[in-house]
């Protein structure tokens, strides 16, 4: 009858036989360690990041064509623009949604 160390969930250890604790460790009670088990040393591999294509990266958006001063401005200045052009946006809007509002109605 082999022995084994097993570590129920709660963190109490207790010594039983190897059977017993191969039932607790599939019903979820815990876990156990045989006394000849040791730490192996861990293999690792050295990861290498893939290159990147050159027709996958976009140069910069063509927002920069279309810079309307929107993107600058902060909810409480995007509001009082969008109620003087008589853009209507739900007063608690987010700045996403009062800028985009403001850029459908140019």
């Amino acid at each position: 009858m082999e022995k084994v160390y097993f570590k129920f969930k709660n963190g109490h250890v207790r010594t039983m036989a190897k059977r017993q604790a191969e039932i607790l460790g599939k019903l979820g009670h815990g876990t156990y360690q045989t006394r000849d088990m040791a730490a192996q040393p861990m293999v690792t591999k050295l990861m290498q990041a893939a290159p990147v294509p050159v027709a996958l990266t976009d140069p910069e958006p063509d927002e920069a064509e279309d810079d309307d001063g929107l993107d600058a401005m902060d909810k409480d200045e995007l509001h009082a623009l969008a109620k003087a052009r008589g853009v209507k946006v739900h007063h608690l809007a987010g700045a996403d949604k009062v800028r985009a509002a403001l850029r459908e109605d140019e």
